[in-house]
């Protein structure tokens, strides 16, 4: 069944509003004279959350996954893979257990406490690849698309492949040119997001697997490849796919739609979704807009400077997201992190002088990620690496300069009441 989407001129760069330009650390938040954020209903913090809870964060240092004290910043080596071989996506973590793709096409599995090395697992066979999702570890199996469309279901405790499954048109295992995107996992299905092929002769579609099996059960022509991670909550799926869709996952009817030129991964709220999007007809700039979400109809939006689009994080009323200053360098990202209240987009604060390598992860009232926080030292080569910074505030509590300007991936934080990845996470 194909997907066919109505127009929408929801999408107005007009309704913007422009928040960020000319901010500094000084003024980017209200403080009283203890330096506390003014927010009386809340204990003068934006968010709530205990930082104490905060464990570890997990992350990569060019070919090593290291796992790094949440509190101190201090960081230990868990494992080394092999001379040029990376870590290439998100981590998941799962009774002790860390799971990560590698660029040579395979999944691989630590123990965290004793920083053991457990099994890998090649998705089929190993070799160089373009293409590997996300892992995504659920009720025991560790779902991950590899090169070349291959997705595989590992069991968690020895790595051995329950079942793959190739979204390739015919099913083929080699040379196939379409890639697929992390497994959804929801209730007795796992969805699979394939992009168009190479050479155009495959349009994008979502494939539904049977969870057990692996057997397909529904393969649905999409309009545009996707721009991010979907998410499906109460049966409904939010797809961003250029546009932003809300999609029923039974009938497969579009509910809304809300155009744009690409989004990010959705933040749904009780009644509202939050996404980073690019306006329609407009390949420059980037927005943080909110919607109705029942409706898909505009509630506010602000500007965020160029067209990279960052997966936001929503906290109780506050949203975390990042502001995109751009580089001449291609593929580079020069971010800025900022808070706003989710009710009517109002800035909260902003940090001028912090810079996001990748997005930010919010864990108990605390935000985590790669960066260069500008004007800590005179030495501007010391003031690169893992960072921890204060939500409530954006003051960088501390910074792991040893990780410096190497490869290295987003985070996930495991605390004391669960794992915490990016907006995208799960």
């Amino acid at each position: 069944m194909k997907i066919y989407i109505k127009p929408s001129n929801l999408l107005l760069l007009c309704f913007l509003t422009i928040f960020i330009m000319g901010c500094s650390k000084e003024d980017a938040v209200e403080l009283n004279e203890e330096g506390e954020v003014i927010n009386p209903e809340q204990g003068n913090k934006i968010v709530s959350g205990d930082p104490a809870l905060n464990t570890l964060i997990m992350t990569t240092w060019d070919e090593s996954i290291v796992k790094v004290d949440a509190q101190t910043g201090k960081e230990e080596i868990v494992y080394t893979l092999p001379d040029y071989t990376y870590a290439e996506s998100l981590p998941d973590y799962s009774n002790g257990v860390l799971y990560v793709a590698s660029d040579d096409n395979s999944v691989n599995a630590f123990n965290v406490a004793s920083n053991t090395f457990l099994w890998d697992t090649p998705m089929l066979e190993y070799h160089d690849s373009l293409g590997i999702s996300n892992t995504n570890c659920e009720g025991g199996i560790c779902y991950t698309a590899g090169g070349y469309g291959v997705v595989v279901a590992l069991l968690e405790g020895s790595g051995d492949i329950k079942w793959y499954y190739s979204t390739d048109e015919d099913g083929e295992l080699d040379d196939v040119l379409n890639e697929a995107t992390t497994p959804i996992v929801y209730q007795d299905k796992v969805y699979i997001f394939s992009e168009e092929d190479f050479l155009g002769y495959y349009p994008a579609y979502m494939h539904v697997l049977d969870k057990e099996t692996g057997t397909l059960l529904n393969k649905v022509e999409l309009p545009y490849d996707i721009s991010s991670v979907p998410l499906i909550e109460n049966d409904i799926l939010y797809l961003p796919a250029k546009n932003m869709y809300a999609i029923n996952l039974n009938t497969l009817d579009v509910l809304w739609s809300f155009e744009a030129e690409g989004v990010s991964s959705p933040q749904v709220t009780e009644d509202r979704v939050v996404f980073h999007g690019i306006p329609k007809d407009n390949t420059i700039y980037s927005a943080l807009y909110c919607v109705n979400k029942q409706t898909g109809s505009f509630i506010w939006g602000n500007d965020t400077g160029f067209d990279t689009l960052w997966t936001p994080t929503v906290v109780e009323n506050v949203v975390f997201g990042v502001y995109e200053k751009a580089t001449s360098f291609a593929f580079s990202t020069n971010g800025r992190p900022f808070a706003v209240k989710l009710s009517d987009g109002k800035q909260l604060w902003y940090m001028e002088d912090v810079v996001c390598d990748n997005a930010p992860v919010y864990a108990n009232g605390m935000l985590y990620f790669h960066g260069h926080d500008i004007n800590a030292t005179s030495d501007t080569d010391k003031n690169v690496g893992l960072i921890a910074m204060d939500a409530n505030t954006g003051k960088v509590v501390w910074l792991n300069n040893v990780f410096g300007y190497d490869y290295a991936n987003t985070p996930i934080v495991i605390a004391q009441n669960g794992v915490f990845g990016p907006g995208y996470y799960r």
